[in-house]
């Protein structure tokens, strides 16, 4: 008899506890790397680069002295602040420019060409924000999510150390 109310309990507790495929969380294609996704495939961008007028550049490899590097997956985003400070800036706001990249060139900060993911013509809303800033320690956490017009979703994230540009 114990075995018959030893097994109800444990078919209750798993019936109770189990999760439906629709109520699970869909795979984060990123891990715990730093980057970006777009269709289920996950950009790694592992540098982060702030200019002096407060652009921040996201690549998967280092920038030469001048600004610029070829093949690389960027996200780069542009702001009116002209200073960074912890907040979110809106498309259609104070975000003037944002643009996300696989295999592309960076000329001077800018992206030339490549394979464009996200740009300010096929937006339909979204943001990017600076969740915490430590200048003395170069660290920066950012976050971002832009829906596209065609109803996709472009959404990254970065922590760690940043590398202040000179170009």
């Amino acid at each position: 008899m114990k075995k018959y109310i030893y097994y109800a309990a444990l078919s209750c507790l798993l019936a109770f506890t189990s999760c439906s495929v629709e109520e699970t969380v869909p795979n984060n294609t990123l891990g715990n790397e730093n980057g970006f996704q777009y269709n289920s495939v996950a950009y790694i961008t592992d540098m982060v680069y702030v200019t002096p007028e407060g652009d921040v550049i996201l690549t998967s490899n280092n920038l030469s002295d001048d600004g610029s590097a070829n093949d690389v997956d960027a996200a780069v985003f542009k702001t009116t602040a002209n200073s960074l400070i912890e907040k979110s800036y809106y498309v259609g706001g104070d975000l003037t420019n944002f643009v996300t990249v696989a295999n592309g060139n960076l000329n001077q900060g800018e992206v030339t060409d490549g394979e464009f993911i996200l740009d300010e013509q096929i937006v339909s809303s979204g943001f990017f924000r600076i969740v915490s800033l430590d200048r003395n320690k170069k660290e920066i956490h950012i976050i971002f999510e832009f829906q596209r017009t065609d109803g996709n979703l472009v959404a990254g994230s970065f922590d760690g150390n940043y590398a202040l540009s000179t170009f």
